[in-house]
């Protein structure tokens, strides 16, 4: 995709405990390097990362949110700062299949004529942080909320946009943001890497 990607991490992780959920470990990879290295893949544009300093050692621009902690809104603004690119990925860093994420948006985008395109899961969830959306439109509705990104929910601009809806799996658009979760995902790691192991003849 002819985009940048904006890579959300610095949640408080409190569904975790309180846990970093970008520093967590899923197949030997952090999951913000996991999706860091998927949008290299995807887009030919920078990778930002918006979150702590130790989150972005893979990405090209590391920003934080204002204040931290402020929400995923309030980070989506002051990414877009960064952005040169007339398109921006936003994406969550918790996710558990991001290249299959990308390869969704990408097969999306070509054929959408608005501002953007965002997926829908099969329980017609709208993954607002697993969409491809157009700089500008996006950076105006934030702008125009002034100090209301902070601890707002992302809808709040992104509904302002013109938007096409993609359909993905909610296995594929699920994220890592409980113990459980994140528990399931490494076993199914596990089985995954012993199934791709060649059998002795």
């Amino acid at each position: 995709m002819a985009a940048d990607a904006l890579i959300l991490a610095g949640g408080r992780g409190s569904r975790l405990g309180g846990l970093d959920k970008a520093e967590l470990l899923l197949g030997g990879q952090r999951l913000v390097d996991r999706v860091v290295r998927a949008c290299r893949e995807a887009v030919n544009g920078q990778v930002i990362v918006v979150g702590p300093e130790s989150a972005g050692t893979q990405a090209d621009v590391v920003l934080r949110e204002e204040p931290a902690f402020a929400g995923p809104l309030a980070a989506v603004a002051v990414g877009l700062r960064a952005v040169t690119a007339d398109w921006v990925v936003v994406l969550s860093c918790d996710l558990e299949y991001p290249a299959a994420v990308c390869e969704a948006l990408s097969a999306a985008i070509d054929a959408s004529g608005t501002d953007g395109v965002v997926l829908v899961d099969d329980n017609e969830r709208t993954q607002w942080l697993a969409g491809c959306y157009r700089t500008e439109p996006l950076r105006e509705a934030c702008e125009a909320l002034g100090d209301g990104v902070v601890n707002a929910p992302v809808r709040r601009a992104f509904n302002n946009l013109r938007l096409s809806r993609a359909n993905i799996s909610v296995e594929k658009s699920a994220d890592i943001d409980t113990p459980e979760a994140l528990e399931e995902a490494r076993l199914r790691q596990k089985d995954s890497s012993k199934s791709t192991k060649p059998t002795k003849s």
